[in-house]
């Protein structure tokens, strides 16, 4: 009984009774994602899929061997039909969910290769009920397993409830762009918002002025000694190149012709040398954009300018900027606000952790709980202790890497994960929280 197997802290199994079952013609049964409330999901049955659950909504998949998850469905190696086994997990709605295990368990197959396009295809279509052989139709998906064999099984039998959400956010470890004229302002999309916003001032209306004269990218306002750089590069002979401010514009990127266009006494080149914690402030009349910079101080990058070349962010100031850029995908519109309608976002993130140090580890935590709070659903792909012990639940695949790993070790609360001894993350969690 995987209930009384969670309160024990136990390894989750599935009755044996559900073991090498196959459906009718000797063909294996298709894994299923089903997602209802809590408590609807129904007990695995001769020949059926058992349930793994995403949210209060059940998630229900089976594997052919222990240690296969979803897209392992279809290789070649694991055709032993008698050792089909199936599993059972859940991860709470409106909850801050860490996926553990080793490297190559098959957490980021579970949840980014089938899990994001499924819910992603379900919200879109607006189906609540989704078959994995009409999501394979509508969209052409093809796992690594598919690709590998002659075996066109879907990936998932069924998914349901997904269509709940507004959308899935995710967010991988992709390096940002980092070209000279890529500012953090510019990365995040606000840019545009405030040049806009400054043609929108009366003095810029009465010279005709638009959002393009306002781009320190094309000419018209910006610098044309620097052309918008807000520097000179010297080329050296046999040292490396080097950079002085320019002359004519200071740094600012712009032409004298728009200092005239000014808001609470700023043009738009010294409101690019606010910090993002200024800018909070600055832009309190706005909501998008006093929400955006805010997110980027929750991250610990307060600091950071809006128009520093991005070149010049260190690997984990860039991180987190792409981490703010897709919270900031997530964020309720003004419409949404004044309907008092807020939306309910699936978030997928990946080892965020990566480049941190420990204190910002611990904004970062803040930052992850604060979307819960929010009522969004949180889940979290990471090895990072600090975050794993942060979690309200936590789902583990294991025991190892590669073909024998895959298995769900356990799923539940963080507390019976430390009881777990087949764990293989528990072990190291005991000895965090003794020291």
């Amino acid at each position: 009984d995987l209930a009384a197997a969670e309160e024990a802290g136990e390894p989750a199994k599935m009755p044996e009774s559900a073991e090498g079952e196959m459906e009718p013609g000797g063909k294996a049964p298709a894994v299923a994602i089903v997602m209802a409330p809590e408590g609807d999901a129904p007990n695995a049955q001769a020949g059926q899929p058992a349930a793994i659950a995403l949210g209060r909504h059940n998630i229900r998949c089976n594997s052919l061997l222990p240690g296969t998850i979803l897209t392992e469905i279809n290789k070649d190696d694991l055709a032993d039909e008698g050792k089909r086994t199936y599993m059972e997990g859940r991860v709470p709605l409106g909850r801050l969910t860490m996926v553990a295990g080793p490297s190559g368990a098959g957490k980021s197959t579970l949840f980014r290769d089938v899990l994001h396009p499924a819910v992603s295809h379900a919200i879109k279509a607006k189906k609540k009920n989704l078959t994995g052989r009409d999501f394979v139709k509508a969209t052409g998906f093809t796992s690594d397993a598919q690709r590998s064999t002659l075996n066109a099984q879907p990936p998932f039998a069924s998914l349901s409830g997904a269509n709940g959400f507004k959308s899935v956010i995710e967010v991988d470890q992709a390096p940002i762009g980092k070209t000279p004229r890529s500012t953090p302002a510019t990365y995040l999309g606000i840019f545009d918002l405030i040049r806009q916003f400054f043609a929108s001032l009366p003095e810029a209306k009465i010279r005709g002025y638009t959002a393009s004269r306002f781009s320190f990218n094309t000419t018209g306002g910006r610098c044309p000694a620097c052309e918008g750089a807000g520097r000179i590069k010297l080329e050296m002979a046999f040292m490396p190149d080097t950079y002085l401010p320019c002359d004519d514009c200071r740094g600012a990127r712009y032409s004298a012709e728009l200092n005239d266009i000014t808001w609470k006494a700023k043009t738009i080149g010294q409101v690019l040398q606010l910090t993002f914690e200024e800018a909070a402030q600055f832009f309190d009349f706005h909501s998008h954009l006093s929400q955006v910079c805010q997110l980027m101080v929750d991250c610990g990058l307060g600091y950071l300018t809006l128009g520093q070349s991005s070149p010049t962010l260190s690997g984990g100031e860039a991180q987190r900027l792409k981490l703010v850029t897709e919270l900031s995908a997530g964020l309720a519109s003004y419409r949404e606000r004044s309907r008092g309608e807020l939306p309910r976002n699936l978030y997928l993130l990946e080892e965020p952790t990566i480049g941190l140090h420990l204190s910002d580890c611990e904004k970062l935590i803040r930052v992850l709980h604060a979307l819960v709070d929010q009522g969004h659903t949180v889940v979290v792909i990471e090895h990072h202790l600090d975050l794993i012990a942060e979690a309200d639940y936590v789902v583990e695949l294991g025991p190892v890497g590669g073909p024998d790993g895959g298995a769900l070790m356990y799923q539940g609360p963080l507390a019976g994960l430390l009881k777990t001894k087949a764990s293989p993350t528990a072990p190291y969690l005991r000895a965090k929280f003794r020291s």
